[in-house]
C-alpha cells in the first residue's frame, strides 16, 4: 500500500507516525435549567478531525482524510444509535488553517482548544482524541498496525467530562489497508461505547419504559449523563476590572439578578495597570433560566440602574452608585457566552463614548 510516495517494502519495515485530534463537540439545541424542555431535547454532536503526520498537514497527505473519515463514521454510528444529531464542521464554515492552528494549540491546552470549539459551533462539550499510528511488516510478510489512543472531554466552561480513556490496538493482516480498517473500526467502536455506554442502573421500582424505534436506543449514555450533570451551575466570567469596587458593583447585579439562586465568587485576578490581564469568575446557581437569558437579564438590570441615575430599588434591593461607578456600568457590554459561560467585559472606549453622547444630548447637539 502506497502513501506519500512510500511503500511498506516486505524485507523491509515502513514506519507511519500519525497523530490525530477528533473533536466531538456537543451541541444542545435549547437549554431549558428546571424545565422538563431540556430532557426532549438531542444533543448535537459535530466530530471534527486533526492529524498531522512527521510534520506534514492533511493538504499535503490526502490519502489519510480517507482513513480518518472512516474512523469517525465509526464514532458516529455509535452516537446516532443513541440518538445524538450529528454534525459536519465542514460542511459549516471550519477552514483549513483555522484546524491546523487549533490542532497545534490542542496539544498544549486541549482543555482551551475544547472551549473555543464549543464557542465557535454554538455547543456544550468537546472531545478531543490523540492517536498515533504507526505500521510496519513482520518477518513473515504480514502488516501490523498499532495504535495509540489517547482521549480527554470537557464542556463550555472547560470542565472535565470524565470521560478520558488510554488504550493501544495492534492488528495484523496480510495486507496493510486491510489491517489499518480493522484497526480504525476497533478505535472507532471504543470510543463511541466509551462516550455512549451508560453508568446509571435502573431501579426495579421504576416503571418500563416505552417501546422505541428499531435501531435507536433512548440512553445517551456516559457522555449526556456527564454533559447534563449540574446543568444548574454555570460560570460568569467579568474581563477588565481595575479596582475591587468594580467587582463589587457588577457583583451585586450578578447576584441579585433574575434566575440566579446564588452566586459565589470563584477567582478575582485584578491588575490596575493592565486591565487585559484581569479577570474575574463566578460560580453561579441559576433557576428557571438559561445562560443566553441571563445575559441578556444582566444587561437589563444595568440599564435600568443607568436609566435611574444610579439610585433604585428593583424588586426590593436597594441600588445606589457613585458617578464613577455608573460610568464604569455604561462601558460594560457582552462577550463570548456558551451552554456553561457567560462572558462580559468592561470596555472603556465604549464608556467614554457614552458619556460624550450623552453630554452633547444635554449640551443640546446632535
Amino acid at each position: 500500500m502506497e502513501h506519500a510516495g512510500r511503500k511498506c517494502a516486505e524485507t523491509g519495515a515502513a514506519v507511519l507516525v500519525a497523530r490525530a485530534v477528533l473533536l466531538l463537540a456537543i451541541v444542545a439545541g435549547s437549554v431549558c435549567v428546571g424545565n422538563p424542555c431540556a430532557q426532549a431535547d438531542p444533543i448535537r454532536i459535530v466530530v471534527l478531525p486533526y492529524y498531522v503526520e512527521d510534520g506534514y498537514d492533511a493538504k499535503a497527505l490526502p490519502e489519510f482524510s480517507k482513513h480518518y473519515r472512516r474512523l469517525i463514521g465509526f464514532i458516529q454510528n455509535q452516537l446516532v444509535r443513541h440518538n445524538y444529531e450529528v454534525i459536519d464542521p465542514f460542511a459549516a464554515d471550519m477552514k483549513e488553517m483555522e484546524y491546523n492552528n487549533l490542532m497545534e494549540r490542542s496539544r498544549s491546552d486541549s482543555a482551551l482548544a475544547c472551549r473555543e470549539m464549543c464557542k465557535r459551533y454554538a455547543t456544550d462539550a468537546a472531545y478531543v482524541v490523540w492517536m498515533e499510528l504507526l505500521r510496519k511488516r513482520t518477518g513473515d510478510g504480514m502488516c501490523k498496525v498499532r495504535i495509540r489512543l489517547d482521549g480527554q472531554g470537557y464542556d463550555s466552561a472547560s470542565r472535565s467530562l470524565g470521560v478520558a480513556l488510554s488504550k493501544t490496538f495492534d492488528v495484523t493482516r496480510e495486507h496493510c489497508s486491510d489491517a489499518m480498517a480493522e484497526a480504525e473500526k476497533e478505535v472507532g467502536d471504543v470510543v463511541g461505547r466509551t462516550l455512549t455506554v451508560s453508568t446509571i442502573r435502573l431501579q426495579p421500582s421504576l416503571p418500563p419504559a416505552p417501546p422505541v424505534a428499531a435501531g435507536s436506543e433512548t440512553t445517551k449514555g456516559k457522555l449526556s449523563e456527564e454533559i447534563n450533570r449540574f446543568p444548574e451551575y454555570i460560570e460568569v466570567r467579568l474581563d477588565g476590572a481595575i479596582a475591587q469596587e468594580e467587582v463589587e458593583v457588577f457583583g451585586k447585579v450578578v447576584n441579585t439578578v433574575r434566575g440566579v439562586e446564588e452566586a459565589k465568587l470563584f477567582r478575582s485576578k485584578i491588575k490596575s495597570t493592565s486591565p487585559q490581564e484581569s479577570v474575574v469568575i463566578w460560580r453561579v446557581k441559576i433557576q428557571d433560566t438559561e445562560p443566553f437569558r441571563l445575559q441578556t437579564n444582566i444587561i437589563k438590570m444595568i440599564d435600568d440602574v443607568l436609566a435611574a441615575g444610579g439610585s433604585t430599588t428593583i424588586k426590593g434591593v436597594p441600588y445606589r452608585y457613585t458617578p464613577d461607578e455608573l460610568v464604569m456600568l455604561k462601558g460594560i457590554r457582552t462577550g463570548d457566552t456558551s451552554t456553561r459561560s457567560v462572558h462580559f467585559v468592561i470596555d472603556r472606549d465604549r464608556a467614554r463614548t457614552k458619556e460624550f453622547t450623552e453630554q452633547s444630548s444635554r449640551d443640546g447637539f446632535e
